[in-house]
């Protein structure tokens, strides 16, 4: 890499609306050895290099220019990362090997350390109960990131729960703010005309996307509701919510949330043996879950645009979301009978949740 250290000072000086006097001042020489160093006429003495960093408030790295390729190299690493884990298939030993080897080059790096633990997660379904070596390296890993990445607070306390530390989950979801008190609830009533819009769009898009996760566990643990019709009827009242928001078109990455949804009823309808019902769900799920892979593009989405007026000002959010799998249609069709299991095997409309 070629050292451009002139030019980095100028950049740097010139940042903090300084004049080469009072940097040549600061470090005891003369300005015309400032304009030398910056037209790389010539370098400063390696001495003065600790004190020029500290001059600008930088890392002697970042004064070289280093911090820039440690950067790129990690963004390459989570890039890569992030497509081995979503083109998996539950096989996530590459993504595990590729991160450790992050990790030998940049101790630490919280990232790479949070992709790490996100596979070594996956690892743990894909070993079954055999082991939770697994889990315990990841929980240790979402700890350390936890420590400047509160966002990574879900996937410990997931990973928590998974190894049966209960009361732990428990403890760290307590020490976490009211729904009252969270950022989206907060934002909304501070500014008006489109940046008040947008905060309000994302905090309705935030509170019905967790909406319908919290209603989907409290209907799976609930045996009243997850074995009658009236999970579904809750379910179907949470996606007219989501029709009348959108407006019943364009759900852009929140298809993944009325998919679940829909395989949710696929479930309950199959226990209550409404199994035309339960084949209509199926194929409302199927539709959500076509539209949520043409919108996915290389493991990400481009920017949402909604018409509606409660959303039109909302572009792309960090809100994440279930990746839908075909993984998840033969779970639910595990609940149906086999000559009704047939009908949708032999269909040839659902052939892309066959295709390996």
């Amino acid at each position: 890499m070629q050292v451009k250290l002139g030019e980095k000072i100028k950049e740097l000086r010139k940042r903090d609306g300084r004049k080469k006097e009072d940097l040549a001042n600061a470090l005891g020489v003369t300005a015309q050895a400032v304009s030398r160093w910056e037209s790389n006429g010539g370098y400063p003495d390696m001495s003065m290099i600790p004190a020029i960093a500290n001059y600008f408030h930088i890392t002697i790295d970042a004064l070289f220019g280093y911090n820039n390729d440690r950067d790129t190299k990690i963004k390459e690493y989570v890039k890569k990362g992030n497509r081995l884990l979503i083109d998996s298939d539950g096989d996530v030993t590459e993504c595990i090997r590729l991160m450790r080897k992050g990790l030998e080059e940049f101790p630490s790096e919280p990232e790479l350390q949070m992709c790490l633990a996100h596979a070594l997660r996956l690892k743990w379904s894909e070993e079954g109960e055999r082991t939770n070596i697994y889990l315990e390296e990841a929980a240790a890993l979402y700890e350390e990131v936890s420590k400047t990445n509160s966002d990574i607070i879900c996937a410990l306390l997931d990973t928590y729960s998974l190894m049966g530390e209960y009361d732990k989950a428990e403890k760290k979801a307590m020490e976490q703010p009211e729904v009252r008190r969270s950022r989206e609830v907060l934002l909304t009533p501070i500014f008006d005309g489109e940046k008040g819009d947008r905060y309000r769009g994302e905090a309705v898009l935030a509170l019905l996307h967790e909406l319908s996760i919290v209603i989907d566990w409290a209907i799976a643990r609930n045996e009243k509701l997850v074995n009658s019709k009236e999970g579904i009827k809750i379910s179907l009242a949470v996606r007219r919510l989501y029709e009348e928001i959108f407006g019943g078109e364009n759900y852009g990455k929140f298809h993944s949330d009325l998919c679940m949804l829909d395989l949710r009823c696929v479930k309950i309808a199959a226990g209550v043996k409404c199994y035309d019902e339960a084949l209509e769900f199926f194929d409302s799920a199927y539709t959500h879950y076509t539209k949520f892979v043409e919108l996915k593009k290389d493991g990400y989405f481009e920017d949402d645009h909604f018409e509606t007026p409660l959303l039109s000002a909302v572009g792309n959010t960090s809100i994440p979301v279930i990746m839908c799998k075909a993984e998840y249609f033969d779970n639910s069709l595990s609940y149906l009978p086999e000559e009704v299991k047939a009908q949708i095997i032999n269909n040839p409309k659902y052939a892309m949740l066959h295709e390996k």
